[in-house]
């Protein structure tokens, strides 16, 4: 862990989500965030955010890529792919398409006055569906890179399920990064109907994310 008092930051504290907010958002400069991904310290795949801008308009395209093995035999299989709109800094809506090793779901999210619509489909099991329904307007994708949406409503872009968390700023580390090298980073521990750790640079980059399924996940940055 390393101490605050060491570093030189020019930033401040996390601001509110919501309508409200500024336009400008946690663009990287380079367009991508890119993530190795380990199950027990093996690595089992990638999750990449690619950003696409147009006047005031973004468009953060998702592509994870998951596969666990034992002895080589494929076991555990995830992928998701999808992507988020946003305009003028306002989150306008979130299309995802998931395959949880066979089970394929949908979630699908757009803003209307009262809030955000939002509707999942689960194509194997439909008493598993999330009927339509409308979010509160603080609502926003935990797609990571935004830190912001820790503070507002979360919406959970495979599930499609909407709910706050209790988020606990946990000290400054140095996180290891997929070259070798690292980042230094401040954690967020996210409690409630979420149990996952985030980390995130001094520019508001999103560093390393942690969470335990069936197996302790953890990220490693490839690009920003």
């Amino acid at each position: 862990m390393i101490d605050r008092r060491q570093l030189i930051l020019a930033t401040g504290a996390l601001g509110l989500a919501g309508p409200a907010r500024a336009a400008s958002l946690p663009v990287p400069p380079g367009n991508e965030i890119a993530f190795k991904v380990l199950r027990n310290g093996s690595p089992i795949g990638e999750h990449r955010l690619r950003f696409t801008q147009s006047g005031d308009d973004l468009t953060v395209d998702i592509d994870i890529d998951l596969l666990v093995t034992i002895a080589g035999i494929p076991f555990y299989r995830y992928t998701l792919t999808g992507n988020t709109k946003y305009s003028g800094g306002v989150f306008q809506s979130a299309d995802t398409a998931v395959n949880n090793n066979g089970d394929h779901i949908e979630m699908h999210c757009h803003k209307v006055a009262a809030g955000y619509e939002v509707t999942g489909i689960d194509h194997g099991d439909s008493s598993k569906n999330t009927p339509t329904y409308t979010a509160p307007p603080n609502t926003l994708p935990l797609t990571y890179w935004d830190k912001s949406a820790m503070y507002g409503n979360i919406l959970n872009i495979q599930t499609a399920r909407s709910y706050p968390a209790t988020v606990t700023p946990a000290g400054w580390f140095k996180m290891p990064t997929a070259a070798g090298g690292a980042i230094v980073a401040q954690r967020f521990d996210l409690t409630g109907k979420l149990h996952l750790s985030v980390w995130y640079d001094q520019y508001d980059q999103w560093a390393s994310l942690e969470f335990h399924y069936s197996g302790d996940e953890t990220y490693q940055k490839i690009s920003s």
